[in-house]
């Protein structure tokens, strides 16, 4: 399995066991890729970026992954509140997840938020650095 496919499910995966995660969104609410029609607020895992660390894959990748929040609330509280329970249990718990690959580091690049133009949806937008090398 290529470290992206692996990371993608790793994600999924950390996101969906996260209890405050859970309880924020108000039940199993965590996507790869946006749902029609789904209730907000809702997590989804939006484009993953990799690259090779040194010359090849096999040496290790470099990923660039955005987790994306919903929210349809007044405020952009309720987006900055889940975009801080995402990041913490990607970062705590993906590595955990992660099959046939080791997460060696990880750290956050940027996180926004803006309203969407149909002037009822938040958009939280936090991106990721992610680096694996293949398991032993």
């Amino acid at each position: 399995m290529s470290a992206q496919v692996a990371l993608r499910a790793a994600l999924v995966k950390a996101l969906r066991a996260d209890a405050d995660l859970t309880a924020l969104t108000g039940g199993e609410r965590v996507h790869d890729g946006a749902p029609r029609g789904g209730a907000h607020p809702f997590i989804e895992l939006g484009p993953i970026v990799s690259r090779p660390l040194l010359s090849r894959a096999e040496e290790g990748e470099e990923h660039e992954a955005e987790i994306l929040v919903h929210s349809r609330k007044e405020a952009r509280g309720e987006v900055a509140a889940l975009m801080a329970a995402a990041r913490e249990a990607v970062l705590a718990g993906a590595g955990g997840f992660l099959d046939g690959h080791v997460l060696v580091n990880a750290g956050t690049l940027d996180e926004r938020s803006e309203r969407l133009a149909d002037g009822r949806t938040w958009r939280g937008r936090l991106r990721l650095r992610l680096v694996s090398e293949p398991a032993d």
